[in-house]
């Protein structure tokens, strides 16, 4: 299944309660649509049911919200098709107050014996939560077949439809009848998602069967599994509103570089909220907007707007003079986003334990995402991938710490090798946890041991130091803080740096100051080692990156890095908030080949608050990048407007120095 989605889309929430009077009294469906036309919105999701259980259309089988009087759905459908919008229709899955209220024997039971739902006199934020296994499954299929024969259908939006385990009585039963044992949670956990599976499967089926050309996304399952989930949906919608604690700004460009190596369009979901969904009030400035909108096409997404209806109907004009602001400026870049294609090198695998989050909400461990991290801070193009992935793709793979190989895995990795990819290996991966060797024999050193302080010290080498930033030193020791390992390098191997241990471990009984002990004696091993196409990395860089944002930990990796991988096609000259994505369009009757580099400036702001905003900017200037050619252009310059760009050609590379740009700027080189 795959669909081609428009660029436009505002997601429109309209989470309605009962305590809402009037509901939907000043709608009028042609300035309702009226709106979102002359904000260049051509898709909307609109809703038929949401959390609280209530349906926004005349419905048999569930509950009309009970002070709306007339067809608010159908009366969208009607005003949105006059204008060509699309509009696909949402509906909430496993959260539904209603639905729980009326059968609580639906509601899921939580491990520790509570039910799936906010404390029962509590004003938290949370939902009931329903198990689409139990007669409530077919309650929401008999639904949509509802409006299915009630509406013109564009497509399905499904929400909440992670898998979730269930220990109610029932739901235990289902285990013990399957051969599951509630106590096993490994066990427990892949029968909640065969449950989910068999779930898309039915609901999926129908809804082709009766509109073979309808969208389907099930919101929810953007995990680094969602290979997995892909063959019940039509594209991918990567939900992100990163000035939420649950998202922040670096998990979109994370998640939509591994959704865009499916085969699958899909978008990038943002917001026009100041915080999170349901935020009456806060609105973001157009430069945050602008900014949000960017990073999506620089991924190579489209892009869908998070919006809420007020309960009365009316679309606030504010919030669309912002999106369509937005909008106009997309809108006239499309002829350089149809049919691009993201440029990536480098693939990071998306292995090793999760960090933990909210259900729904994508993890990765922090290997994979401080490697994504480094690699946008300095311009790398790259894909996270799945173990399953095309590896021949990619100059060189990350393979994260504490990856462990199967025998599936090992022989692709060997194979890989032995066409001529690269592999960077980080901390335990590829080691055996029990007999505590390699797994790969590429790999150029024995494993000894973990370092035996946590932290340990890392002494760069003269040339690490050589081919920095300027900032690394070769007599000094940088504190590594998580854990480093000792390996023994084969005698022919590259090695980079020196491994220190501390003097000693900070416990209660022996301390010294207010942090760590200072550097101690030499481990004799190295900070990384090399063969001829394996770079193993005894301190996990990326993950300690991550976790603690050490300048140091950034300057080793691109020394070493820069002396391990082949020349890279981009190699832009600019400080690491400036994000560099290339995409490559093919030759048409109405365009020529070209390259597409897109530019992205994050200005945020000091702030007391855990997110930082990025709600104004200015023009930054002195930037610049090198792009590797087979053919000297014709013509560089800036889209929409065509401003022409002066470029040097020097020996199958164009040199391109920028005039000064703004948030989001789109250099076209043909």
């Amino acid at each position: 299944m795959s669909v081609s989605l428009r660029y436009r889309q505002v997601h429109l929430d309209f989470h309605t309660s009962e305590y809402c009077e009037g509901v939907g009294s000043k709608f009028d469906a042609d300035a309702f649509a009226e709106t979102l036309q002359q904000a260049h919105v051509n898709s909307v999701n609109i809703f038929a049911k949401c959390h609280h259980g209530y349906s926004y259309y005349p419905t048999k089988v569930g509950v009309m919200h009970p002070s709306l009087k007339f067809d608010l759905l159908g009366a969208q459908i009607e005003a949105l098709h006059r204008r060509d919008i699309r509009c696909p229709i949402y509906y909430t899955i496993l959260w539904d107050e209603l639905a729980g209220r009326l059968h609580p024997d639906w509601i899921i039971v939580n491990k520790d014996g509570t039910l799936a739902s906010r404390h029962p006199l509590s004003n938290e934020w949370g939902w009931t939560t329903l198990d689409v296994s139990s007669g409530y499954g077919d309650y929401v299929l008999a639904q949509v077949e509802e409006l299915i024969d009630l509406y013109p259908v564009d497509g399905f939006w499904f929400d909440i439809c992670f898998p979730m385990p269930n220990y109610s009585p029932w739901g235990k039963a289902q285990m013990l009848a399957a051969g599951v044992n509630p106590e096993d949670d490994q066990e427990v956990w892949a029968f909640a998602r065969k449950k989910q599976e068999d779930f898309f499967t039915r609901l999926t089926g129908y809804v082709q069967s009766r509109c073979p050309n309808a969208t389907i996304f099930y919101n929810g399952t953007m995990e680094r599994d969602m290979r997995r989930v892909a063959p019940y949906m039509t594209h991918f919608e990567v939900e992100s509103l990163p000035t939420t604690g649950e998202w922040g700004y670096l998990h979109y460009p994370v998640m939509a570089r591994q959704a865009r190596t499916y085969g699958k369009d899909f978008l990038g979901m943002n917001g026009r909220f100041h915080t999170s969904w349901g935020d009456f009030g806060g609105i973001k400035t157009r430069d945050q907007l602008e900014y949000e909108c960017g990073t999506i096409v620089a991924a190579g997404g489209k892009i869908s707007i998070g919006d809420q209806l007020h309960p009365d109907g009316v679309l606030d004009p504010a919030v669309y003079r912002l999106i369509g602001h937005a909008f106009g400026r997309i809108e006239a870049l499309e002829p350089w986003l149809e049919g691009a294609t993201p440029y990536a090198e480098l693939g990071i695998l998306a292995t090793g334990p999760s960090s933990e989050r909210n259900p729904g909400i994508a993890a990765h461990s922090f290997e994979t995402e401080g490697a994504a991290q480094f690699m946008l801070e300095r311009g790398y193009q790259f894909d996270v991938v799945d173990t399953q992935a095309d590896f021949s793709k990619y100059a060189a793979l990350v393979v994260p710490d504490g990856t462990i190989l199967d025998d599936e895995l090992k022989a692709r990795f060997e194979h890989y090798l032995a066409q001529g990819g690269r592999l960077i290996l980080s901390g335990t991966a590829a080691l055996d946890p029990e007999t505590r060797r390699f797994q790969l024999d590429q790999i150029p050193a024995r494993y000894v041991e973990p370092a035996p302080t946590r932290p340990s010290y890392l002494r760069p080498d003269a040339g690490m130091a050589e081919r920095g930033d300027g900032e690394l030193a070769a007599d000094y020791d940088y504190v590594f803080y998580g854990q480093s390992h000792v390996v023994a390098p084969h005698p022919t191997a590259t090695v980079y740096g020196e491994l220190k241990r501390a003097l000693f471990n900070r416990t209660w009984k022996h301390f010294m100051g207010h942090r760590q002990a200072p550097a101690g004696a030499s481990l004799n091993a190295p900070i990384a080692v090399r063969g001829d196409n394996v770079l193993y990395l005894a301190a996990p860089l990326f993950g300690g990156y991550r976790e603690y944002d050490y300048w140091a930990y950034r300057a080793m990796l691109e020394s070493i890095l820069e002396d391990f991988l082949p020349p890279r096609r981009l190699k832009p000259r600019a400080p690491g908030w400036v994000e560099f994505s290339l995409q490559t369009q093919a030759g048409s009757n109405e365009r020529p080949e070209r390259d597409i580099v897109h530019i992205v400036c994050y200005h945020p702001r000091r702030t007391m608050q855990p997110i930082v905003h990025v709600d104004e900017s200015a023009p930054t200037a002195g930037l610049s990048f090198v792009l590797r050619s087979e053919r000297q252009p014709k013509r560089v310059y800036l889209a929409p407007e065509e401003t022409p760009v002066a470029f040097r050609w020097n020996n199958g590379s164009v040199e391109v120095d920028l005039p000064p740009v703004g948030i989001h700027t789109v250099v076209v080189i043909e």
